[in-house]
């Protein structure tokens, strides 16, 4: 490694031979004013209005305006293979062909080393500074990958990515463009190579918060490629917009106008054809603005505040008239949600969805449940918001069992809307206790939701069951449930999720975990050391690997090579954990990603492992991955329903036995011969089975087929007739609302062979959540734990199936 090393920084001396201008201190100016300086060690490259300060040793840049009310300090790094490493500069040196600095860069992969060239140089209309990544040869880096990342601090302003709209301290998008705003000068960063990737991470609750903008990844292609951020200071949140499209080539049009109805200062908000956020400009006092836009922003509204918007207002970059916006006062809707059964009040989750051209409110950042953009989560069902004038579809959803009442108001302002909502339970599940076993609020480091605001969205969910899985810390629910007097709501058990890095060797749910302890070594350990610590103490806990398959050094299937079609896994992968998060939050979108661990699932099992599936949501936020979706129903048996106290230990026991069903909308009952999910059953040769199968759905989850899965395999499908969403009050007796929800029930033979094996039943729909439940686009799914056959009279290895039914 070290004579590989040595050529590349050889190569890099003749990189720099060929572009760079070597002197010890360089001073030019052109017409436009532009100065370039260069000095040992660092640079300074100034502008119109900025200057910028280079530290190339330390890869910090700190630009600071020249009329002195901003100074933003920044720091270049890189991003190899998606992981952030220090940015390896030789001395900085100017630029032959143009005004700039420039240095080589050695970039190491383990075994190799590739030489980049990085260069810094000022773009004189805009005043922004390009920092340009480039390889002679891009067919180096094999299968790696190399991105430029910049850090910068919020400093408490909003971060706005086009085509994504205002993100907070934990979130993880793509755009072209970010902007944070900022008076009197906003901040932008664009590439002209691709979209952006934006990172935003905060140690403490809330703003201020950090962000980390990356370049579009360099790959193995074409000789000579490049990728680039470009970071530039505006003189006002309007004039910014239209130096990130000159940077980005973007072609634009330009749209004036004014917002009325306001003392103080808007914002003006430009959307997409379908709908997404790709402009933010805070105005002026007088409410005149005068834009730069992609000609593809075509409509527009205004805001104050979360119940000060105008209405939306179609309108084409281009057009030689003004754009006029009113964010003049609304009214104030009052809502009450009541259990349409009991007559009580429900603490349930109010939707508040613009229709007929109004668009969805905001109440507030997506991790406050009083208020997480269009989302509120109700204790006890009382509501009362003001709202921008418009018309509103308002519904209640208590979770997957319930209907969703829904009724449709019109917003006048200065006047006041009451609505009365009354969902109901419709999908019986008795002796069953629903469950999210691996969910996150504070003190995660990675999310900013409270505990308090985290159990509240947990019971708006309809969730009886709930482990705080934080990471690298025991959680404890209690004290936040006896604050908000839902005790009687939710039971709970402390956890925690075993986060592990240097190195990383997966994450890991584990619970019941004892408060104030110790947890299981997480940092600078190995995989045996990590399953010792977890299974030393309570061996009725549960050790649960955690999204197995989730990318960029997180899934432990992934870190540890194991192959679903190999005859067992690695023999460094440690087995011997209870339960795999077969269906998690973040693959909702995905179901390629969830089939693809069902495979491993399957395989598993195969091999004569009895592993319980699990579903949880990972939630970390309010607004999006909502809490409770997908869930694990435990079947716990009459006790749950007695109305009494219920020892929450009883929960864990029932799901260790894999007595337990998974889903995020479809709910399923499966019986043969009396068993039923993580039961096993002895037939002897010759006998068949039948299973007793009955799946319901609340009338707004679409099922459209049922697969009978045996050893791993697809035995057979049953389609099951769409129905259309349906919303609104549920009518009739509650017997007639428990038929409506029934979408298959019947008795299903299981082709099984004269080996010991396995079966276990799915369904799907087709139709997305997202038409209901705002940011869920979820095809719905929902699966049993396996039943396992004996065969009377078969030899061998009783734990191994036969895998070709």
């Amino acid at each position: 490694m070290g004579a590989m090393r040595a050529v590349a920084i050889g190569a890099a001396s003749g990189l720099l031979t060929l572009g760079l201008v070597r002197g010890s201190v360089h001073h030019t100016s052109d017409k436009t004013g532009t100065h370039t300086v260069r000095a040992p060690g660092g640079g300074r490259l100034q502008g119109q209005r900025v200057a910028y300060a280079l530290q190339s040793s330390l890869g910090r840049v700190t630009a600071r305006t020249l009329d002195g009310l901003l100074t933003l300090p920044m720091e270049l790094s890189l991003l190899v293979d998606g992981v952030p490493q220090p940015l390896p500069l030789s001395r900085l040196e100017p630029l032959a062909s143009r005004y700039g600095l420039g240095a080589s860069a050695v970039i190491e992969f383990g075994g190799m080393a590739v030489v980049a060239v990085v260069e810094f140089h000022l773009d004189t209309p805009t005043d922004a500074l390009i920092v340009e990544l480039s390889l002679p040869d891009t067919a180096s880096l094999g299968t790696h990958t190399v991105a430029l990342r910049l850090d910068l601090p919020s400093e408490g302003r909003v971060a706005f990515v086009s085509g994504i709209g205002e993100i907070s301290d934990s979130a993880q998008v793509s755009g072209k463009i970010l902007v944070i705003d900022g008076d009197p000068h906003p901040v932008g960063v664009v590439s002209a190579s691709g979209p952006l990737g934006v990172q935003a991470h905060s140690e403490e609750e809330g703003p201020p918060f950090h962000l980390a903008v990356s370049s579009p990844p360099l790959t193995e292609g074409e000789r000579g490629r490049a990728t680039d951020l470009r970071v530039t200071i505006g003189a006002t949140g309007a004039a910014i917009w239209k130096s990130l499209y000159n940077l980005g080539a973007m072609p634009t049009a330009r749209v004036a106008g004014v917002v009325t109805g306001a003392h103080e200062r808007a914002r003006v908000f430009g959307l997409d054809g379908d709908g997404a956020p790709q402009v933010r400009a805070l105005l002026a006092i007088d409410g005149r603005f005068d834009l730069e836009v992609p000609r593809t922003v075509v409509q527009w509204y205004a805001a104050l505040d979360t119940a000060r918007t105008s209405a939306p207002v179609a309108f084409l970059p281009g057009t030689t008239y003004d754009l006029r916006l009113d964010v003049s006062p609304g009214g104030e809707l009052r809502v009450r949600i009541i259990d349409g059964d009991t007559n009580l009040p429900l603490t349930a989750r109010l939707l508040v969805h613009g229709i007929d051209g109004t668009l969805d409110p905001s109440f507030g950042p997506d991790y406050r449940a009083s208020g997480a953009g269009p989302i509120i989560d109700s204790l006890r069902g009382e509501v009362a918001t003001p709202l921008p004038a418009g018309r509103y579809r308002v519904a209640a959803t208590k979770g997957l069992e319930w209907s969703i009442d829904a009724k449709v108001v019109d917003i006048v302002g200065g006047r006041g809307v009451s609505v009365d909502l009354f969902p109901r339970h419709v999908v019986p599940t008795p002796g069953v206790i629903g469950c999210d076993l691996h969910v996150h609020a504070r003190p995660s480091f990675d999310t900013p939701v409270s505990a308090e605001d985290r159990v509240l969205s947990l019971v708006s969910a309809g969730i009886d069951f709930a482990v705080p899985t934080e990471h690298n810390i025991v959680g404890d629910y209690v004290p936040a449930l006896e604050t908000l007097h839902l005790e009687g709501e939710m039971l709970t058990v402390p956890g925690v999720e075993i986060t592990t890095y240097s190195p990383r060797l997966g994450h890991f749910g584990l619970f019941p975990y004892p408060r104030g302890t110790t947890v299981p070594r997480y940092r600078h350990s190995n995989i045996n050391q990590v399953f010792n610590d977890a299974h030393r103490g309570d061996p009725n806990r549960i050790l649960q690997v955690n999204h197995p398959r989730l990318p960029k050094g997180i899934g432990y299937f992934e870190l540890f090579g194991f192959k679903p079609n190999a005859p067992n896994p690695p023999r460094n992968m440690r087995t011997d954990f209870d339960s795999i998060e077969v269906y998690n939050g973040y693959d909702l979108p995905f179901p390629a990603r969830i089939d693809a661990v069902l495979r491993d699932y399957y395989a598993l099992l195969n091999q004569g492992h009895h592993y319980v599936a699990t579903g949880s949501s990972d939630s970390h936020r309010i607004q999006y991955q909502w809490a409770g979706y997908p869930r694990t129903l435990v079947s716990v048996g009459p006790e749950a329903d007695a109305g009494g106290p219920f020892d929450p230990l009883k929960v864990v026991a029932q799901l260790k036995k894999g007595h337990a069903v998974v889903t995020s909308g479809p709910i399923i009952e499966l019986t043969a011969n009396g068993a039923g999910p993580g039961d096993e059953v002895s037939l002897p040769l010759g006998a068949e089975l039948n299973a007793h199968v009955l799946v319901r759905a609340a009338p707004w989850v679409d099922v459209t087929s049922i697969e009978v899965i045996v050893g791993g395999r697809v035995m057979k499908t049953i389609d099951v007739p769409s129905r259309p969403t349906q919303l609104g009050l549920e009518i009739g007796t509650r017997e007639e609302a428990f038929a409506r929800t029934i979408r298959f029930v019947g008795e299903v033979a299981i082709p099984i062979t004269e080996t010991n094996t396995w079966f276990l039943i799915l369904a799907r729909g087709t139709r997305r959540l997202d038409d209901v439940l705002p940011f869920m686009p979820i095809p719905p799914l929902g699966l049993t734990n396996p039943i396992w056959i004996t065969r009377s009279g078969t030899t061998g290895d009783k734990g191994a199936v036969d895998q070709n039914p």
